[in-house]
């Protein structure tokens, strides 16, 4: 069996808690058999290749493409699985980076064409080396980061600070891989487990404690991105991949240690950030999606080398550039459709881009504004901004962004309510007819979707507003799908903007999420999200009720399908 004790990382493997202490010990007796009986076939089937005249390139290339497989089934045999059952299905182990406990388990049968068995992922695998078709050799290699030279057109997905210990979990599928391939790959599996010590990234573990951790992420980081100036080609920009959301919020603001180091390593360095572009690239059906207002793309960031004439500007002037170029910035990425729950990491590409123009940015007092609190400053001036497109709205809609702001949808005193109302030149009498608002017995409230009447007819509306048209919309997503939402958008087509009722789901969802309203935030991101699929819909329904004549009048989305 494959040898090696679980690593001490307490926050990434719980079952040492419980005496599951060894690789070996996340297996029943049976999947062990089975699992060492296919890896000792690995073995045997190079042996076949080379006795029936196959090349030794051959049988190599025959025995890691197997071992492949049985490395994958890995996750589908051991004792981490469970249920899925609202797929009838067993669910791999790996549904986070992540060993947990789990204390009932679903166990796979091997040698069927099922999930987990061994057959459908050899069939898998050779499904995909079929599609595969390379005009030329493609070449690896392994090497550190932080000191190797880069001739090359670079792109780098880089670790993000402490998220996921990388080399730790390689792990469980190396100790499989090594026990089968090691005579074919010796260079590559040599070793016992996966090398640790140059791996760049923040373990608290491994560099004792938080302090030692933070201070040899940010060192490698540095290292690297100097090396990358130093020898990269100056015809092509380096682009970086990034999906980070951790935050901390102190007496400053909001901030992110992640994004902090990475730009920091970037900008020490002389590198300018130049462009920004949200990537949708996280699945839906994540587990770390499921539920929540995890992130839904990967910011892609590209840099070129800061020109060393680049002048300095104080604080009031990175703030004053902000100001200017922000707003611009943010609406392309609002016309592109981004999920609200990355507006604020696509607008750190902004505007760092300003911040990294320049050979530094000072403080009053004579100090450098550090990135830490450019990233404040970036999240203060994108909440303005935010609610500046607030002054576009209708009065009601103005009234219940300050309502849901102070009160989300909780009753409180009809006085407070009058009073915010004239100040805003409405009448909760008004609000209360609009069919958006509840007065009664003293109390206000906004409606739920839940408390929303069927069948709503926008283009029949006594008092719309968009408010009431976004809430409608949601509900409409979240209970009937596309169609009815599209009926929706198309009857109010004429009565409000459209691309109004879009910006107005970003702000809600930025409200939603400051006073912890996740069921709320998730349900304006996903109208935000599937903005595409509705106007889409919304222009179908204007075709039929034209009978299918072409329409070419009715302009619901101003960006490309």
């Amino acid at each position: 069996m494959p040898a090696g004790v679980l690593p001490e990382n307490p926050r990434d493997f719980k079952t040492p808690n419980y005496g599951i202490s060894t690789w070996a010990d996340l297996f029943t007796n049976r999947q062990l058999v089975a699992l060492t009986t296919f890896s000792d076939l690995v073995i045997d089937a190079r042996r076949r290749v080379l006795r029936d005249g196959g090349s030794s390139d051959y049988a190599d290339a025959v025995a890691t493409y197997l071992g492949f497989a049985v490395s994958k089934a890995l996750a589908r045999n051991n004792t981490m699985c469970g249920w899925e059952p609202g797929m009838d299905r067993l669910r791999g182990s790996f549904q986070r980076q992540a060993v947990p406990m789990t204390w009932d388990y679903a166990e796979a049968n091997p040698l069927s064409t099922a999930g987990g068995g061994l057959a459908a992922v050899v069939q898998s695998e050779a499904e995909v080396l079929q599609a595969l078709v390379p005009r030329r050799p493609g070449s690896v290699s392994q090497a550190d980061a932080s000191t190797r030279d880069y001739h090359a057109v670079i792109s780098t997905d880089p670790p993000y600070y402490d998220n996921i210990g990388y080399s730790d979990l390689s792990d469980f599928f190396y100790v499989w891989l090594r026990r089968s391939l090691r005579d074919v790959h010796p260079d590559l599996l040599s070793t016992m487990l996966v090398p640790k010590a140059e791996e760049l990234v923040a373990n608290p573990y491994r560099h004792n404690g938080k302090d030692g951790a933070r201070s040899f992420f940010e060192t490698g980081f540095q290292s690297v991105f100097a090396k990358a100036r130093e020898t990269a080609s100056e015809e092509y920009p380096i682009t970086v991949w990034y999906a980070f959301k951790q935050s901390e919020t102190d007496e400053g603001g909001k901030a992110s240690t992640g994004w902090e180091t990475l730009l920091e390593g970037m900008i020490t360095n002389g590198w300018e950030i130049t462009s920004t572009w949200p990537n949708r690239s996280e699945m839906e059906t994540r587990m770390i999606g499921a539920g929540s207002n995890a992130l839904a793309s990967s910011i892609v960031l590209s840099l070129r080398p800061r020109s060393a004439e680049a002048s300095a500007i104080d604080r009031r002037g990175y703030l004053d550039q902000l100001r200017e170029e922000l707003p611009r910035s943010l609406r392309e990425l609002q016309q592109g459709a981004i999920a609200p729950v990355d507006l604020a990491q696509a607008a750190i590409g902004p505007g760092m881009a300003v911040f990294s123009r320049y050979s530094k940015v000072v403080e009053p007092n004579g100090q450098n504004v550090t990135v830490r609190e450019a990233l404040r400053l970036i999240n203060t001036v994108l909440a303005e901004v935010l609610s500046d497109q607030e002054g576009d709205f209708d009065t009601d809609t103005r009234w219940c962004l300050k309502w849901f702001e102070t009160h989300g949808f909780e009753k409180a005193a009809y006085g407070a309510a009058e009073t915010l109302a004239t100040a805003f030149g409405t009448s909760v009498k008004g609000l209360d007819q609009s069919g958006a608002v509840s007065a009664k017995g003293g109390q206000v409230k906004l409606l739920t979707t839940a408390e929303l009447p069927e069948n709503y007819r926008p283009e029949r509306d006594d008092r719309i507003s968009l408010w009431e048209v976004a809430l409608h919309l949601v509900k409409a997503l979240d209970e009937k799908g596309l169609d009815e939402a599209g009926r929706i958008l198309h009857g109010a087509s004429t009565r409000v903007e459209p691309e109004m009722v879009k910006e107005l789901a970003y702000l809600v969802f930025s409200l939603a999420e400051k006073r912890s309203a996740t069921q709320v935030a998730g349900m304006y991101n996903a109208l935000v999200t599937s903005w595409p699929e509705v106007t889409a819909a919304a222009r179908s329904q204007a075709n039929r009720a034209q009978g299918g004549s072409a329409q070419g009048m009715l302009d619901l989305d101003n960006s490309d399908d």
